[in-house]
């Protein structure tokens, strides 16, 4: 067993030869054997004479990758991180299409504690090596650890490219947005999952331990369900947060408007709509609503007296922002005019 493994050893150490810098022959063909010789030593577990031949085929080669990385491991044994790292450095620059050796630096880095220095390799093997998904995984640890959240969002949204939205990506975005206070970032985020994966849970099991109020999570998860095209879902948690909280204006609104888009139960989104306005008044947006209600219930010289209201409090500059409430102006207009 031992010889074979030393014949597969040979193999692997030929080829990663291959890669070196052209040399004298005889020279070359010296520091071949005694690199080997160290290889097979290393192997019988006589680590310190394999150590010895390896610094001995640096000083034949200084420019050696396969000699340089061979010394790394050893020289990190004995807590010489600085003569670690400067081999790997140079092994890297001696062979910037090999992997496996800035892969080395990038771990010797991180274990002197550099990880500035650690993630700056890692960026430049993502960028040479696009195919290896395995890096943004490293990446997206190495930016958490540091709490570099811009960096870390990036890398995030680059996996999510790769691998199509998933909840583990969702979530870590979202416990940044989180950290940030971003409410309408995380909100977002959560709604594109759902537009992907209906099914998800996770939307509602982030909300319900997030917010101290059930009632505010079952208004956002409305929202979100109906932006994601589940009606049915939306009006559930609108009608799980009016249990608690019948006189929520923002929930009896968007719950008669949504109505209203589907036609549906007119009469309650009448009813829902006037109430929130009578708990907020002169509120445009809750103006509109009762306007757009009355309008698909046929009562257009009602909606025409309430859109005039909702336009008269309206800002110019949020009337030309709203091209829903100038549509519903037109439509009502074009009902009304001779």
């Amino acid at each position: 067993m031992r010889q074979f493994l030393f014949n597969i050893l040979l193999l692997v150490a030929l080829s990663v030869y291959g890669q070196k810098k052209p040399q004298a022959e005889g020279r070359g063909q010296k520091v071949d054997y005694i690199y080997l010789e160290a290889q097979r030593l290393q192997m019988a577990g006589k680590t310190d004479a394999a150590f010895e031949l390896l610094n001995y085929c640096k000083q034949l080669d200084p420019d050696n990758a396969a000699v340089l990385y061979s010394l790394a491991p050893f020289n990190l044994a004995l807590q010489n991180d600085s003569a670690a790292t400067a081999d790997m450095t140079r092994a890297v620059a001696l062979a910037p299409d090999n992997y496996w050796y800035a892969d080395l630096l990038a771990k010797i880095h991180f274990n002197g504690h550099r990880p500035a220095e650690a993630i700056k390799v890692l960026e430049q093997m993502n960028t040479r090596w696009s195919d290896k998904t395995e890096l943004l995984y490293m990446l997206i640890d190495a930016y958490a650890s540091q709490n570099m959240a811009d960096s870390l969002l990036s890398a995030l949204e680059r996996l999510e490219v790769r691998e199509g939205k998933s909840e583990r990506i969702t979530l870590e975005k979202v416990q940044v947005y989180v950290q940030r206070n971003d409410v309408k970032s995380m909100l977002d985020e959560l709604g594109a999952l759902l537009a992907t994966d209906a099914n998800s849970e996770l939307p509602v099991r982030l909300l319900l331990s997030l917010l101290r109020e059930k009632t505010d999570a079952f208004a956002l998860l409305g929202d979100l369900y109906h932006q994601a095209g589940n009606n049915e879902k939306a009006f559930e948690y609108y009608d799980s947060c009016l249990v608690y909280k019948p006189d929520n204006p923002m929930v009896l609104n968007n719950y008669a408007y949504y109505l209203s888009l589907q036609k549906r139960d007119l009469d309650t989104a009448e009813r829902m709509s006037r109430r929130s306005n009578e708990l907020e008044p002169d509120n445009p947006t809750y103006l509109d609503t009762l306007a757009w209600v009355l309008y698909q219930q046929g009562r257009y010289a009602e909606a025409k007296e309430v859109m005039d209201r909702t336009v008269l409090l309206m800002k110019p500059e949020d009337l030309e922002e709203s091209a829903d409430v100038r549509e519903h102006i037109e439509q009502i207009n074009r009902k009304v005019t001779p």
